[in-house]
């Protein structure tokens, strides 16, 4: 609204009427005029001048008065545009200022170069960092050279218009991020160049930790599959060992009861805990083996009918144990994407505890199912079986801890660490609940993923 009221023409008041007061007086100059060169008296002239005179007078003073308002009009005109400059150039400099304080604000080190690369601003943090080299070349005043720099990243900025960034390192340990800039005038012309310094030093350190870090960890992962290996080849030689001296025991407690006489009850009942200690030992080296080979298996992803799986281990057992009678319920149609081998682990283990612990029961029931838990689902084994105490369910799996005895219920020890291995390796977790006399469930979980 300013600005309209600014351009619309005006007059000033002052000189339009000094310009009218001139026009006035020149009526009775020209009488004065007219009276001294003889042409009758002064006041004649003045107040009865003759037909021409009067005419001529009255195009005098129209000429005079378009003349003045012309003058006025311009003199208007010119300060109108002064106080159009007046204002712009405090608008420019309200910019300038503004400009400047952002350019301030900012946590980069900041320069403006032109064409020919001479420094037109630096804000603080640049001066305090490079020093003021306004007015100078950013070679001569940085590098003390006298040509540009082989590379200068502002130079091919205005070469390919486009930003360029680079890392310097300073002799005294600081890194520094350059980022180069062009500017653009309205037409798209690159008029100058910004040249942004920024101190990564902290970054750039913490990066070089992270490096090293990452360095020492690929060393001690390959130290650590060195050893891997090497504890493999000792747990089958170990085990290969184990089991010949086994295979020896057995054989000659076997030898010692035919040759002795199978009707020997006094032998037989000796050399029973030796053939009960051997297939015990066959089974830990087996249990151990698996446990350790989990680790390293390759997970094979695939579709797996995991109910279909169930059914399959209680079938099993079921021939296993033909004397028991068992009432088990399995869900219909459970799948999911893993590893058969793995999955089949799972459930053999749990599977597996629910018939062992439902052992005693009269009326053993053993379920298979789905639920959810917290919007995630997951998969348990429940039975009405022995159960345990939920104060030492932090024992649950781990190798070689038992919640009963091995007399009351024999095994490894190492089964439910393997079916969190197995777990853990499809990225799920499982846990245990359970209530001594009145059974336990084991729920566990598994990852969604896609094929």
């Amino acid at each position: 609204m300013a600005l309209q009221r600014l351009t619309i023409p005006q007059l000033s008041g002052p000189s339009l009427l000094v310009g009218l007061v001139l026009v006035i007086l020149s009526w009775p100059l020209a009488a004065a005029l007219d009276a001294s060169f003889g042409a009758g008296g002064f006041l004649g002239q003045l107040i009865h001048p003759g037909t021409g005179t009067v005419v001529l007078r009255l195009l005098f003073m129209g000429i005079q008065l378009a003349f003045i308002l012309y003058i006025t009009r311009i003199v208007g005109k010119y300060r109108r545009q002064g106080g159009q400059l007046k204002e712009a150039l405090q608008d420019a400099e309200r910019e300038k200022i503004m400009a400047q304080g952002i350019l301030e604000a900012m946590g980069d080190a900041l320069s403006m170069q032109d064409l020919d690369l001479e420094i037109l601003y630096q804000n603080q943090l640049h001066k305090e960092l490079m020093g003021a080299h306004a007015g100078e070349r950013c070679y001569q005043a940085y590098q003390h050279k006298d040509a540009i720099c082989p590379g200068c990243h502002l130079a091919r900025s205005f070469l390919d218009g486009q930003s360029h960034r680079n890392e310097v390192t300073t002799p005294n340990g600081k890194f520094y991020e350059i980022i180069s800039t062009p500017l653009h005038d309205p037409a798209g012309k690159i008029v100058a160049g910004i040249e942004a310094v920024r101190d990564v030093t902290d970054r750039k350190l913490v990066e070089l930790k992270i490096q090293k870090m990452n360095s020492e960890l690929e060393l001690r992962a390959l130290e650590l599959s060195a050893a891997n290996r090497e504890l493999e080849t000792f747990s089958y030689s170990l085990s290969h060992d184990l089991r010949s001296y086994i295979t020896c025991i057995s054989l000659a407690q076997e030898v010692l009861v035919l040759r002795k006489g199978a009707d020997d009850l006094d032998l037989v009942k000796m050399v029973k805990p030796i053939e009960d200690s051997c297939r015990g030992m066959k089974e830990l080296i087996e249990a151990m083996l698996t446990l350790s080979q989990l680790s390293r298996q390759e997970m094979r992803w695939e579709q797996v009918p995991l109910s279909e799986l169930a059914q399959l281990v209680l079938l099993q057992l079921r021939q296993q144990y033909p004397e028991r009678q068992v009432e088990v319920s399995v869900l219909l149609g459970a799948s999911v994407k893993g590893d058969r081998q793995l999955l089949k682990i799972i459930l053999e283990n749990l599977l597996g505890n629910a018939w062992k612990y439902t052992g005693g029961t009269p009326a053993a029931k053993i379920e298979f199912g789905v639920t959810e838990r917290d919007g995630e689902r997951c998969y348990f084994v429940r039975d009405n079986g022995a159960g345990f105490d939920m104060t030492k369910s932090d024992k649950l799996f781990l190798p070689f801890e038992r919640l009963h005895s091995a007399r009351e219920f024999p095994g490894t020890g190492v089964g439910l660490a393997t079916v969190q291995r197995a777990v853990q390796r499809h990225g799920g977790e499982i846990w245990g609940e359970g209530e001594p006399g009145k059974g336990a469930c084991f729920s566990f979980t598994l990852e969604e993923r896609k094929l």
